[in-house]
């Protein structure tokens, strides 16, 4: 609903009591008993009572005369207390029929810095959020013997910019609409937006391309939407780069290890039509020393739960967060307030759960068999984490150029 105006938020005064009281709004997800993070928004309690008084009072309105309503620009996080120092647009503007399946699909642009850059904070929103299931960003290289033009973004789709053709002029199409190269951001309901401690910054290698990963689904009439990536540069010195991991060196489903494909995104076995509690158990270990910065879980409409939880070398257990009651239109990435530091020989588990039975209210058909892959029909297991390796320390770097 809008609450732009007072007419807008009226309506829904006793529903806004309701969510306030229970603590489910603002939206977070993260079980109080286990880890603290720095973006848990929350109101106090006297605004919720202030809220609360005004809905039993009839939800009155104000005296005097009403401000004008608010315009917004841009959906920039306040997080980062100032716009972004840069703004990279998709390479173009899709125009998403009004009904119908979308297939996902990925087109790409090169990163537009002479130099390497780093980045303290970044955002990825799209100027249509109806439209959009989720986007990704990843930087690498183009596939091989392409370059950048015009061309069917997938089989039967439209002819656009940013996608890599051959030189007879054949487009290059992406079966899955994964991104390619090494994993930067993605924008999901309730998410889209990273930030780190001073010091620590993501990456972004000159001469290198952005592959945007695209899926979109229809609404009932057409329209239109782009991508947007705001940047935020690291103001000072980066001691560390930040890469984007994935608790999935191995996976376990329902007690039984599974094949593991391509890196990062082991195979699992579908989940049956009226399930409950179908559990799968991602697992990394790490060889060297790292600090972990934020955890994010992404599951589609059948995911129930995840718990992130952590094995030291001396075989301590810690859980660092756990998701009791997951909800896709609220993908939060959870930072913690106190970086992780993981000594070497640990070693991650994220353990999910998934309902496909009658029971779960967010389930599109409980009656069908669901299979792994991007679509709002299909699952995911993807638990994110934000990491740096310690050893890898940009400071001794430069002095090694230096002495050279």
């Amino acid at each position: 609903m809008s609450l732009m105006t007072f007419s807008d938020a009226r309506p829904w005064a006793r529903g806004i009591k309701t969510k306030v009281l229970a603590h489910e709004m603002p939206p977070w997800y993260a079980d109080p008993q286990f880890g603290n993070f720095a973006n848990k928004p929350k109101l106090t309690q006297a605004q919720v009572d202030t809220l609360a008084a005004w809905a039993d009072a009839g939800a009155p309105e104000g005296a005097g005369a009403p401000p004008s309503p608010p315009v917004f620009r841009d959906e920039w996080s306040p997080l980062m207390n100032r716009p972004p120092d840069q703004v990279i647009d998709a390479p173009f503007e899709f125009e998403v029929p009004a009904t119908g399946d979308v297939p996902t699909f990925t087109v790409w642009l090169k990163i537009p810095f002479r130099d390497d850059r780093f980045v303290e904070g970044l955002q990825l929103v799209p100027t249509n959020r109806r439209v959009v299931h989720h986007s990704s960003i990843s930087f690498g290289d183009l596939p091989p013997k392409t370059k950048i033009g015009k061309g069917q973004v997938y089989n039967g789709g439209p002819v656009l910019d940013g996608v890599p053709v051959f030189s007879d002029g054949r487009p290059y199409l992406s079966m899955s609409g994964d991104e390619f190269g090494y994993p930067l951001l993605f924008y999901v309901p309730g998410g889209g937006f990273l930030r780190f401690p001073q010091g620590i910054a993501k990456r972004l290698p000159a001469g290198k391309y952005f592959s945007w990963g695209m899926h979109y689904v229809t609404t009932g009439k057409p329209e239109k939407v782009r991508m947007r990536l705001g940047l935020w540069f690291a103001k000072k010195d980066v001691n560390h780069a930040v890469e984007t991991w994935t608790v999935n060196e191995k996976r376990v489903v329902n007690g039984k290890e599974v094949w593991i494909g391509a890196p990062g995104r082991p195979q699992a076995p579908s989940i049956p039509a009226g399930e409950a509690n179908y559990t799968i158990t991602g697992y990394v270990g790490f060889k060297d020393a790292v600090t972990v910065y934020s955890a994010w879980p992404h599951m589609h409409f059948r995911g129930k739960d995840m718990t992130f939880i952590v094995t030291y070398p001396n075989g301590r257990e810690e859980t660092v967060l756990s998701v009791p009651k997951y909800d896709p239109n609220w993908q939060i990435t959870y930072e913690f307030v106190k970086p992780l530091k993981l000594p070497a020989g640990s070693v991650m588990r994220a353990v999910a759960h998934y309902d496909n039975s009658a029971q779960n209210r967010n389930n599109p058909d409980p009656a069908q068999e669901v299979l792994w892959g991007p679509q709002s029909a299909n699952e995911m297991f993807l638990p994110f984490i934000e990491v740096s390796v310690d050893k890898n320390d940009l400071r001794f770097d430069d002095i090694q150029r230096a002495l050279q």
